[in-house]
């Protein structure tokens, strides 16, 4: 299973596989202030998710992939379980070498629904990757947040999560 998200990703995370990280299907539950925390907004600013999470400097995170490309249109539906059609804008940033669970993904749902669930399924899916291979970043796993900016819906993992958060919020409002 860990293969699927290995390709998902982008070529920048092949060296994921040489550290064997396992999934364990455990069913663990996300804190609720992780699958809970909305913050919705009804501005948009124009931006797109490329503009913000360019801005953004998160520890960790050196490798992305924007709406648009190649690598994140062939893998959204193995990501968040939404084909790329249904998107009309989104991007992830995220850790390349696998030692670190930071992720932020920001996806624009083109019919304006929302992505909260899809969000939510793939911070369970990376507290499920990360609880046997590197648990101390299960607790970053945990207090990550899931919240609407504009007509995005955003996931931050990162030890810096709130003001992450935050700072996406001021750029699209």
């Amino acid at each position: 299973m860990f293969l699927r998200v290995l390709c998902v990703i982008t070529s920048a995370l092949t060296v994921l596989t040489t550290l064997s990280m396992t999934s364990c299907g455990a069913d663990n539950a996300i804190s609720s202030e992780a699958s809970e925390s909305a913050v919705t907004s009804t501005a948009d600013s124009g931006k797109t998710a490329k503009d913000i999470l360019s801005a953004i400097e998160g520890d960790h995170m050196d490798a992305s992939t924007f709406y648009g490309e190649d690598s994140f249109t062939k893998n959204t539906e193995k990501l968040y379980g939404i084909e790329a059609d249904k998107l009309c804008d989104g991007g992830i940033l995220y850790s390349s070498d696998g030692n670190y669970a930071d992720e932020i993904s920001m996806l624009k749902m083109a019919d304006g629904s929302s992505a909260k669930s899809q969000l939510a399924d793939r911070l369970s899916y990376r507290l499920n990757q990360y609880e046997n291979y590197k648990p101390e970043e299960t607790k970053k796993i945990q207090a990550a947040k899931i919240f609407q900016a504009g007509d995005y819906w955003v996931l931050v993992i990162s030890d810096n999560a709130d003001e992450i958060s935050d700072e996406i919020t001021d750029m699209i409002n």
